[in-house]
């Protein structure tokens, strides 16, 4: 009898339920939570409250609020430089300028779909922290390598102007991301839902023809 309490009291703590969790919900749901209070402002608890989950699964499958900001940002970054990956295999012998044309689509499209995703970096990258550094070298430098390649390579070939790498960067993604991390304030000031399709074509159309009217090289 007593070993059947024993044997009862080691079951507790090993529930099946935390073999079939689905993580990605819960990641999904954490990296919204996120992008919509910052690091600081969420906790396991309030995001066991917004998923389902008691904060000892949380603990379990993540580990920390930290591991957890990160597998939640590192299921969509992964995801994005994968694609861009096998969009620049796909366009690896067209001409230089389309295929920066085409990233730039790429990321139009991609921060349409992602906006909690770029949120988030906006939130991060504006300080140096043990988060940022994460960010920059584990997911931002492997969707942004293929682009700069091709940037360095037009460079050297003339056919685009030669600003540094860290201007241009920011110039593309600043322009690109800012309609979707404020789409608040385009729906508010203008009138226009940033995530429409129409929209989405519309700053793809708008980012190419000023980004390369002013970049082209004169000479």
């Amino acid at each position: 009898m007593e070993k059947e309490k024993k044997n009862k009291k080691r079951s507790v703590g090993r529930p099946k339920e935390k073999m079939s969790l689905n993580t990605d919900r819960v990641l999904r749901i954490a990296l919204k939570n996120f992008a919509e209070r910052g690091f600081g402002g969420v906790s396991l608890k309030s995001l066991a409250e917004s998923t389902g989950v008691a904060v000892s699964l949380l603990n379990y499958h993540f580990g920390s609020k930290e591991e957890l900001w990160k597998k939640s940002l590192r299921l969509v970054g992964s995801k994005i430089a994968e694609e861009i990956n096998d969009l620049f295999t796909i366009i690896e012998h067209m001409d230089g300028i389309e295929k920066l044309k085409l990233f730039n689509k790429k990321i139009v499209h991609t921060s349409a779909k992602h906006p909690e995703f770029q949120q988030v970096i906006v939130q991060e990258v504006f300080s140096n922290s043990s988060r940022s550094s994460w960010l920059v070298k584990e997911l931002l430098g492997p969707i942004y390598k293929e682009m700069e390649e091709v940037i360095s390579d037009e460079i050297e070939k003339g056919r685009i102007r030669n600003v540094p790498q860290a201007h241009l960067t920011s110039f593309i993604i600043g322009s690109i991301t800012t309609f979707f991390s404020r789409s608040y304030q385009m729906k508010k000031a203008y009138g226009i839902d940033s995530f429409s399709q129409e929209s989405i074509e519309a700053h793809t159309r708008f980012i190419n023809e000023l980004l390369f009217n002013g970049l082209l090289s004169k000479e």
